[in-house]
């Protein structure tokens, strides 16, 4: 085996540029798999993350059509609200407005998300329901004037100067003053996010109704049930079809289906530059079996078998898969660490956090090793049954 391994070793290395060419495409194949399980295996780690730091509790009501930030269509307006109050067992109901403007500071624009909610004195108590904490300050109330409240990330990475509670901001060219700021929670969408109250909102932004709705339920109380109960009035009030209400525990699941769907796409394109590769690997075993005709016919003339002939080229086919295997594996971890180190820079709704799998490289090395002796098969098989007398006339 170590005598077929060193004349499988001498016959790729003796042409080089055609052994590097088949040997690319694998590469391209394999680390395209590697990186791109790997990034979106970041994206859901972090989305679950994300979900697993929300209070349970929480139950959501959005338009069918909702769309994120400045979508309109489909709003609920305050009788579908105080529908919703209405229900017993729901500790808060919290219409709220989002949108995105334009926010300047020391002559920097950014454009940002602002949420507008309903600041009244139970405030406090259902910022702490969402996973926030008030770090500096407090959150503006109704009534207060054009005050905000900022997320930690607005307040010390979105501007090259720190902002600071009592400092000045424009929102859409308007000045407004900063009463608070929140602690980091992790959710880059909120971090970045500028909070006012919906009175102020609705003037700035010339809107009567809601974009969503945030309903937190009492402790001890079946969340899946006062969905359904939720879910029964609103069908009372508009068509079912306009409207959804979703628990944490459903979206995550919703999301979780969806990143399976767009891995299962993802690594489906990478596995078409991987069949190129295979082919790729077919076409040089064939090749190098049409140069060597003569070369196969001494060897059995002096007494190698079909079986020797045909390990010789499985051998060959392997090793090339190998290499591609190994330098893809190699590639493809590069690259997912640099959009991980990339993307922990820029201001993403969710933190990415890249996830290396020692196991998928293991597995995608050892697949592009029988890749390879797979795609040699045939040609390995064509060279095992060449008759001697053949192969010693072939010019």
């Amino acid at each position: 085996m170590i005598e077929y391994l060193k004349i499988a070793v001498r016959n790729i290395s003796q042409r080089k540029l055609r052994s590097w060419l088949t040997i690319i495409g694998v590469i391209i194949g394999i680390g395209a798999i590697i990186s791109l399980i790997s990034i979106s295996n970041g994206m859901e780690h972090a989305i679950t993350e994300q979900f697993e730091s929300f209070d349970t509790d929480l139950i959501t009501i959005t338009p069918s059509n909702f769309r994120g930030p400045g979508s309109s269509s489909g709003e609920f307006t305050d009788k579908e609200v105080d529908a919703i109050r209405k229900i017993s067992g729901l500790k808060h109901v919290t219409p709220m407005i989002m949108s995105s403007a334009k926010i300047s500071f020391h002559n920097q624009d950014k454009y940002l998300s602002v949420m507008a909610y309903e600041a009244t004195s139970e405030s406090e108590d259902m910022w702490e329901d969402f996973g926030f904490e008030i770090n500096k300050g407090r959150f503006p109330r109704e009534g207060q004037g054009k005050v905000v409240g900022l997320g930690a990330r607005a307040a010390t990475d979105l501007f090259d100067d720190e902002l600071h509670v009592r400092n000045n901001i424009y929102i859409d060219d308007i000045k407004f003053k900063v009463t608070g700021i929140a602690d980091e929670i992790g959710n880059a969408q909120d971090d970045n996010a500028i909070f006012m109250p919906l009175d102020t909102a609705k003037e700035l932004f010339n809107k009567t109704n809601y974009g969503f709705i945030i309903a937190v339920v009492n402790e001890g109380v079946d969340v899946d049930k006062m969905a359904d109960r939720v879910e029964k009035k609103m069908s009372r009030l508009r068509d079912e079809e306009e409207f959804q209400v979703m628990t944490a525990t459903e979206m995550l699941a919703t999301v979780g289906t969806i990143l399976g769907i767009l891995q299962l796409v993802l690594v489906g394109i990478a596995g078409i530059s991987l069949l190129v590769g295979a082919v790729g690997i077919m076409n040089t075993m064939y090749t190098s079996v049409m140069e060597r005709t003569r070369e196969i016919g001494v060897m059995k003339a002096i007494g190698a078998t079909n079986r020797s002939i045909m390990t010789i080229f499985l051998f060959e086919a392997g090793i090339i898969g190998i290499i591609g295997g190994t330098a893809g594996a190699a590639i493809g971890t590069g690259i997912a660490q640099v959009v991980g180190f990339v993307a922990s820079n820029m201001a993403l709704p969710l933190p990415l956090k890249v996830i290396i799998e020692w196991k998928l490289i293991g597995y995608c090395i050892a697949f592009a090793f029988g890749l390879g002796a797979l795609s040699g098969f045939l040609p390995a098989r064509s060279a095992a049954k060449m008759k001697p007398a053949d192969s010693l006339r072939y010019e």
